[in-house]
């Protein structure tokens, strides 16, 4: 990893969270209906969120490097949202997902790596398959269900192993907030926003292929 070259992408990061991060203050975003659980105040926290996503992205090298940062810096603010109102905007996913698309086609053609599209549509399928199984069962929104297929789109690239430990890193995650939010004092059937930590294990999954690992 060229250090110089994530500290670029960090600062990159930063600037696409400030964007984002003007839009969240103004909680424009929260409907009649939902029940906020977070002040405000705390959204500058996407900046650093998307600062460290792009870092991270970045790791992988160019061309894959430009869609995990798409995806890892919009997804600090749909983090943020979702942790707020327990939502993931479909509005934004239904733009997410074909740019994803756009800029692994482009990573591919890039490349003459074609395989690349196939590994993003097996991603986007599969991760898409295991959450909508959950969701039926009850345990989960059908908004995870869109954000893990999208989230598939880039993380399919990167091979089987990522797509592996995007999963169970993000179920990891969520393992240990909820075991967090029992020790606060959460009731046992408390709702837990699952979207974080699948985006949690996509961030793991892209540190580790871009490491090597």
């Amino acid at each position: 990893m060229n250090p110089s070259w994530a500290l670029a992408a960090a600062g990159l990061g930063a600037g696409a969270g400030v964007a984002l991060w003007w839009r969240l203050r103004t909680g424009s975003y929260r409907r009649r209906d939902d029940v906020p659980r977070i002040a405000l105040g705390w959204s500058w926290l996407v900046i650093a969120m998307a600062a460290a996503g792009a870092a991270a992205a970045s790791t992988l090298g160019l061309p894959l490097a430009v869609p995990a940062g798409i995806y890892l810096v919009v997804a600090s603010a749909l983090v943020w949202i979702d942790v707020d109102v327990h939502r993931v905007p479909d509005a934004v996913l239904a733009v997410l997902a074909p740019v994803l698309a756009v800029a692994v086609l482009a990573a591919a053609a890039a490349t003459g790596q074609w395989s690349l599209l196939g590994w993003a549509l097996a991603g986007a399928a599969g991760l898409g398959v295991v959450f909508l199984v959950l969701a039926l069962v009850g345990s989960m929104g059908f908004g995870d269900v869109k954000l893990a297929a999208t989230t598939g789109i880039v993380v399919g690239p990167l091979g089987v192993d990522a797509l592996f430990t995007t999963v169970l890193a993000g179920f990891l995650v969520a393992v240990i907030v909820g075991v967090a939010m029992l020790v606060r004092g959460a009731a046992r059937r408390t709702h837990l926003a699952f979207g974080p930590a699948i985006i949690a294990g996509a961030l793991i999954a892209t540190s580790l292929a871009g490491l090597g690992f």
